[in-house]
């Protein structure tokens, strides 16, 4: 049976630049693949975006309510503003919604949108904020973390259905939010299996790229949590042993100039390079190529989906044991974590692992054991289930 769903987000699907958006576009391309009718609703994502656009790729529409990018109060009576002239005009076209982030779906529940919802939980925005403001926290920074850990505690506690990639995200729902266990349903992300490549192509790729000597890499995006400056400091160490391996960080965001800056004070500017966003295949290149990737999440992982993507190109991850790093990176053959999050600790672990390099055999061990234990398929399965049993009003 087909079904009318409205997949509501904070980003956009046009095109990915993380794992949000990676998510989002997985979850539409399942809809739409099992027959149902989908239609996009999100926030422009800058002020002179459209405000609908196709999404050629998928074959639907995706909607935007108008947006300045304020993150404040402001911006939330934008949003609420452009949700009841909106839903005033859709609210009979559809039978079930999925939110995937949530900020747009507050506007729409103030609307009046009263349709059956399944809650995707990737991570928190409140914690997300906060990590960005760690080091200028002001007490209206504070109110602001506040305002929204009360917003999102009404959207998790009102969902019909709760979905997470990790027991660490059901965990952290049941701290902060008080949802019990059993309300929300684990199930974990995958990694897609790449037709552009092949594992015997790494010779090539490394001497395409010029990269004579064991070489790590990351993508992440530039911002606190990612840790990108426990990588630098790392690197520094691993140079300070007087051991020659370079450093490839894929990705862009705030931190990007005072990472640069860390790098020179730290003397590695000569072993650390810094891509900035990269097209997917060039991506994947790197991936393959690469001897270790680096994941040093300082917080807020609430899955890593990086790691498997990692993974798919036989590359071992190494990372710091925090957050969902803990329950997902050990699972697989020949990655590894930290003792702790530490730079000295990642630079030791990663010495050991540069000194002890996976054959070829072993890169394709790690990526089969990946593509086992974590696949579509299996994750697509629980999420239609659910979004139909919501539809049918059997959940």
């Amino acid at each position: 049976m087909s079904f009318r769903v409205l997949m509501v987000a904070d980003v956009s699907a046009e095109s990915v630049h993380g794992g949000a958006e990676r998510m989002l576009s997985h979850h539409i391309r399942a809809l739409v693949d099992a027959g149902h009718e989908v239609t996009m609703l999100t926030r422009q994502p800058t002020p002179d975006a459209e405000i609908a656009i196709e999404l050629p790729q998928f074959g639907i529409q995706e909607f935007r309510f108008p947006f300045s990018g304020d993150k404040g109060y402001a911006g939330l009576k934008e949003l609420k503003s452009a949700a009841k002239q909106w839903w005033k005009h859709h609210q009979d076209e559809f039978d079930v919604v999925i939110s995937e982030q949530p900020f747009v779906m507050w506007a729409l529940l103030k609307a009046g949108c009263k349709l059956p919802r399944l809650q995707v939980c990737f991570s928190f925005a409140f914690e997300e904020y906060e990590t960005r403001h760690a080091l200028d926290m002001t007490w209206k920074h504070q109110m602001v973390i506040a305002a929204m850990r009360k917003l999102e505690a009404k959207l998790y506690k009102s969902a019909d259905q709760l979905m997470g990639l990790s027991k660490f995200t059901q965990d952290r729902l049941t701290e902060f939010f008080g949802v019990p266990a059993r309300g929300c349903v684990v199930n974990p992300a995958a990694a897609d299996i790449y037709q552009a490549l092949d594992m015997t192509e790494r010779d090539a790729m490394r001497s395409e790229l010029a990269w004579d000597k064991p070489v790590v890499v990351t993508l992440r995006n530039l911002v606190p949590r990612t840790g990108v400056d426990l990588m630098i400091q790392a690197a520094a160490i691993v140079k300070s042993l007087g051991r020659d391996i370079d450093f490839v960080i894929m990705g862009d965001g705030a931190l990007r100039e005072s990472m640069q800056k860390l790098a020179d004070e730290l003397g590695v500017a000569d072993r650390v390079v810094f891509t900035g966003y990269l097209p997917e295949e060039d991506v994947q290149k790197r991936l393959l190529a690469a001897d270790v990737f680096m994941l040093p999440t300082r917080g807020l992982e609430g899955f890593g989906l990086v790691t498997l993507e990692a993974n798919a190109w036989g590359a071992p991850v190494l990372a710091t044991p925090i957050s969902a790093n803990k329950e997902l990176v050990p699972t697989i053959i020949h990655n590894q974590l930290a003792d702790n999050a530490s730079p000295l600790a990642l630079a030791e672990k990663l010495i050991w692992m540069v000194d002890t390099p996976l054959s070829a055999a072993q890169r394709e061990r790690t990526r089969d054991d990946a593509f086992r234990q974590y696949n579509w398929q299996k994750h697509d399965q629980n999420f239609l289930q659910m979004v139909e049993a919501l539809a049918e009003g059997k959940a």
